[in-house]
């Protein structure tokens, strides 16, 4: 018995050691956008407690520093650099956020990620007027959905994080990278 356990936990310690920094784990394939700079995303959806009767969607966004560099990654993502869509299977959005807003509202600001690592980001944002009893919302600081029962799972969320190159070049990031679309489905 303690054999076994000793051989387990040596067998996990290989196959970690062994990940190469950027390698997805199976299931992870499509789900992490191509490196850019150094840097990968990607969106995930949570489905809350209901909120005036509506089903409440959580888009996360996370990211992943693949960049073979000691020094940390600081990234921007505030609204200037930060942009979340409502698209259509072809990428194209299908409409603009609607409806009204009040209040603070989340600032992400600066994320700084150390060499292979990553965070995962709330992108949760509750100023937006919220109906009564609708199929689902996604609310973000760049805008705020309510989708309704037949779009579920033919609309998705789309991220682009834009980043200015700056001095010196390996502290801030830069480039553009957009994570891959995230189907709006709940159950």
């Amino acid at each position: 018995m303690k054999a076994s356990r000793i051989a387990v936990g040596l067998t996990v310690a290989l196959v970690t050691a062994g990940r190469v920094p950027g390698a997805t784990t199976a299931g992870e394939s499509n789900t992490w956008s191509v490196p850019t700079n150094g840097l990968q995303a990607r969106l995930t959806l949570v489905e809350k407690p209901k909120l005036n009767g509506t089903r409440w969607l959580v888009p996360y966004l996370e990211l992943r520093n693949v960049r073979d560099l000691a020094h940390p990654m600081e990234i921007q993502c505030d609204g200037h650099h930060l942009k979340i869509e409502l698209v259509g299977a072809d990428g194209k959005p299908i409409r603009v956020s609607a409806g009204v807003r009040s209040g603070p509202v989340p600032d992400l600001s600066r994320v700084i990620l150390p060499l292979d690592s990553s965070i995962r980001i709330s992108l949760e944002c509750k100023n937006w007027a919220i109906p009564k009893d609708a199929a689902a919302m996604v609310s973000t600081d760049s805008g705020a959905w309510v989708i309704q029962e037949p779009e579920k799972g033919k609309v998705y969320l789309r991220a682009t994080l834009t980043g200015e190159k700056t001095e010196p070049y390996y502290r801030e990031w830069y480039g553009t990278v957009q994570t891959p679309l995230l189907k709006v489905d709940w159950k």
